[in-house]
């Protein structure tokens, strides 16, 4: 029995998977151009030998110094580079005993970063052939001191290696940080968690009135980008809801978005009340244990999609830029039932 049910819940993920792919996002990039220049800045940094360490530093500060400088000050916060104690602050960093361990893991766990690099590429395929002449961004991997999973400086991105080292990573369990964020903490969630806080840089959050129904067509649009960026990733990659958590919200949407009309909450400018529908949380309070945090940003996505698969005519960047959250919901015929 026990058999079959893993079967029936296998079919049920396949189905739900299919189901929810846009073929709209569905393009060729085989002939775009998307190459890559991935600077592995952890193994530069973390260079035993002393000789290849001091030879790494000058490169950086010659080569890579802006974006240094935004990763010393603000990510790793010991400083930038032009600080009288620099080299001692960056020096207790790479030497304290448990960020070398990490370091050490991390090493041994992207010793072979080409199955990302892979993906990235061909995200970056899909961005070249939806925006043309944009320059693709410089990408560095790093240890952040888990304090950053992605963050950009200029026309440059960065993934922290620290941040997605599996969900059941110990130092993780050591930092005491809760499941619900541990179980976005992987190595497949990089990429959709880069191209997420790449739109958040591209396209920062500019509607008229800062209510509920606004930041959820905001962030709504952050995931199609994040969609159309990689549209043959599951939707669970997108979102990092588990697959009990997409089944959950499929089930519900009806019931979350009436609940959001009827409470006349959509229009509800209280930080508190747009927190609760988009922040990351163990699940949405007001709805069931059962759901996952974010509803409202999957709520807007769909009200996104709706919206794009009523409009062929409209292209990615014209949604982004030309409409506006009360345009796009008038305009996108959305009604879960």
């Amino acid at each position: 029995m026990k058999k079959i049910l893993h079967y029936l819940y296998f079919v049920a993920l396949v189905f739900l998977f299919f189901a929810c792919r846009n073929e709209r996002l569905s393009i060729d990039v085989s002939g775009i151009e998307a190459d890559l220049d991935i600077v592995r800045l952890e193994q530069k940094l973390f260079e035993k030998d002393s000789v290849r360490f001091r030879n790494n530093m000058n490169e950086l500060m010659a080569s890579h110094y802006d974006f240094f400088e935004t990763y010393t000050a603000y990510v790793l916060n010991i400083g930038p580079p032009d600080h009288p104690e620099f080299a001692s602050h960056l020096h207790a960093f790479i030497t304290d005993t448990v960020i070398a361990r990490v370091a050490d893991s991390v090493l041994y766990l992207f010793s072979d970063f080409s199955p990302w690099e892979k993906m990235l590429e061909e995200g970056f395929r899909h961005y070249a052939w939806y925006f043309p002449g944009k320059t693709l961004p410089q990408i560095y991997t790093c240890i952040s001191g888990f304090n950053e999973s992605i963050f950009t400086s200029g026309n440059s991105a960065a993934i922290g290696l620290d941040k997605y080292m599996g969900s059941d990573c110990i130092f993780y369990r050591y930092l005491g940080i809760p499941r619900y964020k541990t179980q976005k903490m992987y190595p497949r969630k990089m990429v959709s968690d880069l191209f997420f806080s790449l739109f958040i840089t591209l396209f920062p959050y500019q509607e008229p009135v800062d209510h509920l129904l606004a930041n959820m067509i905001y962030l709504g649009k952050a995931l199609y980008f994040t969609e159309a960026m990689c549209p043959d990733l599951p939707d669970t990659l997108l979102t990092g809801f588990t697959g009990q958590q997409s089944e959950w919200c499929a089930a519900n949407e009806e019931a979350m978005w009436t609940y959001l009309a009827e409470q006349r909450l959509l229009y509800d400018t209280e930080r508190l009340t747009v927190q609760r529908y988009t922040g990351d949380a163990p699940f949405t309070s007001t709805f069931s244990d059962q759901s996952p945090g974010r509803t409202g940003v999957w709520l807007g996505w769909q009200i996104v999609r709706s919206f794009m698969n009523q409009h062929p005519e409209v292209s990615l960047q014209a949604m982004i830029e030309a409409y506006d959250a009360q345009t796009l919901l008038a305009q996108s015929g959305y009604n879960p039932d």
